[in-house]
């Protein structure tokens, strides 16, 4: 893929579908210059040439040729180098009719700007030093954050959570480098820029930084990151009988729900790993919802938990007792979700069902299997439609950071046989090399390709 940074790009920047609004987003030298052969200010003394300062400035745009094809439209205008790409830079906001959009968009590459390549915006602001290669893939994490444990460690990443350690740390390996050539510089004389004490410490806290910024980065591809899928509904509608029928089906391990004729006998959530026809997943039992609870007590604690593993689901399945009325599934609308009609052997008639609904029984093992089928494949959707960055993230950097591990070893080892201050150096500048792979001070065209080729075009 070839990006030219001194083009001007353009793309739709809100997602896809109909909306009350819709954005096009511009980036590059010729920015002023597109804008003023379709944007036109409400205020008919204002040139966007003589703009020097970030404004909003209310006006409208021909999506056509002049004089025809006039939409409302507020443009956020970036004027110089202060903005996320350090380059002039516009979002035009107007109606969010996808046809209009895309007029809208022919217009402006009509003007001089050419379509964004995915992640163009983020490569831009990557080469400008606003992001290092670590924060530019947590963008990508926000974008497609499916919990609010993907979200969080994200936006961890993308304020540097990552990178700042790596960073301080190769100012320090740059600052000891320097040392040690400026002591060979000076062989003949009888200067010592380091001990050989003061050299040990410092390369033996460098390793300890790699080694613990490498296991941080494995433990994403753990088991704790399998997918959640979540089982949640009112009091006493067959949850934990389902949980314990799934586990022992398709469980590989995990504890056992206590069941109970008694509503509310879940005050915590029970978890346990299970393997659906090859995808491998983790159920999670709830407490019961209630719509009226004390936060102080101890039904309080077991709602918040419910409304806590609800949030770090990747699939709800609500749970409703076929032998009550129906009742509206209470969980957040922008998950993924299922419903599973329980105790289907009580009844001799049937709700109907969606081709999201399942009739089930955890005594009679009616429809476990086509539940167990409908959320493999809602999971395996889902897995699709998702580009785990920061999983690729710690597959991108992994092999970088062994090397910079490996390379502080060897320095060490050469510390502790009395070598040469010149194979120090050497092994210093290739964990240096490494370190700057991880955050992109060091990089190539087929690391970019591979890191922004994820994006969608617009971001």
């Amino acid at each position: 893929m070839t990006y030219d940074p001194d083009d001007t790009i353009a793309a739709i920047g809100t997602a896809a579908g109909g909306a009350p609004r819709g954005m096009v987003r511009l980036s590059g030298p010729q920015v002023l210059g597109c804008l003023s052969s379709c944007f036109h200010a409400r205020d008919s003394n204002l040139l966007l040439a003589d703009t020097r300062e970030p404004s909003v400035i209310a006006g409208s745009i021909y999506v056509a040729e002049p004089n025809s094809g006039k939409l409302p439209c507020d443009l956020f205008l970036w004027p110089s180098d202060r903005s996320y790409t350090r380059q002039p830079t516009a979002e035009l906001h107007t109606l969010g009719s996808p046809p209009l959009l895309e007029k809208l968009l022919g217009r402006i590459c009509d003007c001089g700007a050419r379509l964004a390549e995915p992640g163009e915006f983020t490569l831009r602001a990557f080469l400008a030093g606003r992001l290092d290669l670590t924060q530019a893939e947590a963008v990508l994490g926000v974008i497609d954050a499916h919990s609010s444990t993907d979200l969080d460690t994200a936006l961890a990443q993308l304020a540097g959570g990552l990178s700042q350690p790596l960073t301080h740390l190769r100012e320090q390996l740059l600052q000891l480098l320097a040392e040690l050539e400026a002591g060979l510089d000076f062989a003949e004389e009888d200067i010592e820029f380091i001990s050989p004490e003061q050299l040990r410490q410092q390369l033996t806290a460098a390793q300890q930084v790699v080694s613990a910024v490498a296991k941080q980065l494995s433990s994403r591809g753990e088991a704790s990151d399998l997918p959640r899928v979540v089982l949640v509904g009112p009091p006493n509608a067959g949850k934990s009988s389902l949980f314990n029928a799934f586990v022992e089906r398709f469980g590989k391990s995990g504890a056992r729900a206590l069941v109970s004729d008694q509503s509310g006998t879940t005050r915590d959530f029970v978890t346990a790993a299970i393997k659906l026809d090859g995808i491998d997943c983790e159920l999670v039992d709830t407490a019961g919802v209630e719509l009226n609870w004390a936060p102080d007590s101890i039904d309080g604690f077991a709602q918040q938990m419910t409304n806590q593993q609800q949030s770090q689901a990747n699939l709800i399945v609500f749970c409703q007792d076929t032998t009550t009325a129906a009742a509206a599934p209470i969980v957040a609308r922008d998950q993924i979700q299922l419903v599973a009609w329980t105790k289907s052997d009580l009844v001799t008639t049937l709700p109907p069902c969606a081709a999201s609904h399942v009739a089930c029984s955890s005594i009679s093992s009616d429809g476990l299997e086509p539940l167990a089928k409908l959320i493999r494949k809602e999971l395996s959707a889902a897995a699709l439609e998702t580009s785990r960055s920061l999983s690729n993230t710690a597959t991108r950097c992994a092999d970088s950071l062994r090397h910079a591990e490996v390379s502080l070893t060897q320095a060490l080892q050469v510390v502790a046989t009395g070598g040469g201050e010149e194979l120090i150096a050497a092994e210093v500048r290739g964990a240096l090399h490494a370190l700057g792979q991880v955050v992109g001070a060091v990089y190539s065209d087929d690391i970019l390709d591979r890191v922004f080729g994820q994006f969608c075009i617009g971001k």
